[in-house]
């Protein structure tokens, strides 16, 4: 007799569990309970699930196990920051990390198994894109990180990848988290980071949750943009701060740009007041992130004082901007660092 089929349970919304459990002969209120138990309760096993009887649990952990992913490695850093190194059945692996905060923790996930826009200063498209991640995959990064480090307050996906070139399967996944039937998390909880494909913001400004959504920007230059990220669609900045522009018009929430300070690159007074002509009477917050040092790729951070005074020049200039201060430098789990790879030692 052969085993019964593997239902992809995360690979469905949590309002379909009850018919997946019915496909199965199980009673369709069974299929509510389990998706409470993953989404409410942050459980990854069918065994925990006690309130299910205990042959289902047996067939269901022989036949469709949930996580499919392996934990391979995990890298805790002196300031609190968690990375997790997970391993797909395929062989290909992704890294999604965990960062505490005052409101509580923050977890980053990723969208790719490498990354086609291949930024000159950050590791993770270093040796392009392998695949795109499905909806189960990007999910089992949530669950992981729940499960190693407990509940978290804010969501960002800034991990490996750009969301934008594999959007379908990564709204999919933040339907799961945004539902009530879900995890039920608030929008403002969410942020999306990319570089903002040709239909990517107005598909996300249709869509129907309202979540934070940031451009990665790094230069008001089109031609040091371009050479900073050789695989921006062919656009220009001021076509994508128009959608961003609209974006704001259709959900009335503030977007941020996002600007890594490399030393010598972008980082200089005349850079800042630049940026500050882009972007002035844009609805946006600038969020300005120095450099985390990446082997090999040839960029460094500015001094504190350079990073000062670039950010002291947009605020006189009235323009809303911060210094995101990094964490998990040394676990290489900071903004930049995350690759298809654990660090070794």
């Amino acid at each position: 007799m052969s085993p019964p089929p593997r239902i992809p349970f995360l690979e469905s919304h949590p309002k379909e569990w009850p018919t997946l459990f019915q496909s199965l002969g199980a009673q369709p209120f069974q299929g509510k309970i389990a998706a409470k138990w993953v989404f409410k309760k942050g459980v990854s096993s069918w065994e925990a699930m006690t309130d299910l009887p205990e042959q289902l649990r047996n067939e269901l952990s022989q036949s469709s196990p949930l996580l499919l992913s392996q934990l391979e490695r995990r890298y805790d850093s002196p300031d609190g920051a968690t990375k997790l190194l997970l391993r797909y059945p395929d062989g290909a692996s992704t890294e999604a990390v965990g960062m505490p905060g005052t409101q509580g923790q923050t977890i980053c996930i990723g969208t790719q198994v490498g990354c086609p826009v291949r930024c000159q200063f950050c590791a993770s498209g270093t040796d392009g894109l392998e695949r795109n991640l499905t909806r189960a995959e990007i999910l089992e990064q949530v669950l992981w990180l729940r499960q190693e480090m407990g509940d978290f307050h804010r969501l960002v996906v800034m991990g490996m990848g750009d969301p934008g070139f594999n959007l379908e399967p990564t709204l999919n996944a933040l339907e799961s988290l945004l539902d009530f039937e879900g995890m039920d998390l608030g929008a403002r909880r969410v942020t999306l980071s990319t570089v903002a494909p040709i239909n990517t913001i107005p598909a996300l400004a249709n869509w129907q949750h309202n979540i934070n959504i940031a451009l990665s920007l790094h230069s008001a230059s089109e031609e040091l943009r371009h050479e900073l990220i050789p695989g921006l669609p062919k656009r220009s900045i001021r076509e994508t701060l128009e959608e961003m522009e609209q974006l704001f018009a259709k959900n009335g929430r503030e977007y941020t740009i996002e600007y890594v300070l490399l030393s010598g690159v972008n980082d200089s007074t005349q850079s800042a007041h630049d940026l500050a002509d882009l972007l002035r009477d844009k609805r946006c917050h600038i969020n300005l992130i120095p450099y985390n040092p990446v082997d090999g790729l040839g960029f460094s951070r500015p001094p504190d004082s350079v990073c000062g005074d670039f950010l002291n020049v947009l605020k006189t200039q009235s323009l809303s901007a911060t210094l995101r201060k990094s964490l998990g430098a040394s676990a290489e789990a900071a903004c930049g660092q995350l690759r298809r790879r654990s660090k070794l030692g």
